[in-house]
């Protein structure tokens, strides 16, 4: 069964740039929401393996990736933002964005850019991981796809790698 995460952060420490509402949204509904139907869907998963019943195991199976990948990235979210602080990137990060990107500069307009036309429940992130050759800036068109890239269950986001995420 999946858990909610606590917030590492109060509602209100991503002002301006993301309100206190809209983080109550996704923490408290949205993202509840997807951790509760992700664990409903597990049992009825459980219950048609016990009964040997697998005549609904399509709709399970959709709603298992798109609930579970709601609650997972929604953690990554969570995970990776945070009030407002001067940093950069570490030095082994930005000496691979000028790699894959040309510049820092460069990698900030395409991602911000990308970000803009993100359209309802879809979101940008960048991924570099040890199965990766190189940082990308990937679109997700469709979240539920998120569990075709090796994540099934919220336990295995650290094997992900490092992400930044934009959620618009």
């Amino acid at each position: 069964m999946l858990k909610m995460i606590e917030l590492p952060y109060p509602l209100n420490a991503l002002e301006p740039y993301y309100s206190k509402e809209t983080l109550e949204l996704h923490y408290q509904i949205l993202y509840k929401g997807y951790i509760d139907n992700t664990n409903q869907t597990e049992e009825k998963l459980e219950q048609a393996r016990n009964n040997n019943d697998f005549s609904n195991i399509k709709c399970y199976e959709k709603n298992l990736s798109f609930f579970g990948s709601g609650a997972i990235l929604h953690e990554l979210f969570f995970k990776n933002m945070g009030p407002p602080v001067p940093t950069e990137p570490s030095l082994a990060l930005l000496e691979r964005i000028t790699k894959d990107f040309g510049s820092y500069d460069n990698f900030k307009k395409q991602f911000n850019e990308a970000s803009k036309m993100v359209e309802a429940s879809r979101m940008v992130f960048v991924g570099m991981g040890s199965e990766m050759e190189q940082t990308s800036s990937i679109t997700m068109r469709e979240t539920s796809k998120f569990n075709f890239m090796g994540m099934r269950t919220a336990s295995n986001i650290r094997h992900v790698g490092a992400f930044l995420l934009s959620s618009i």
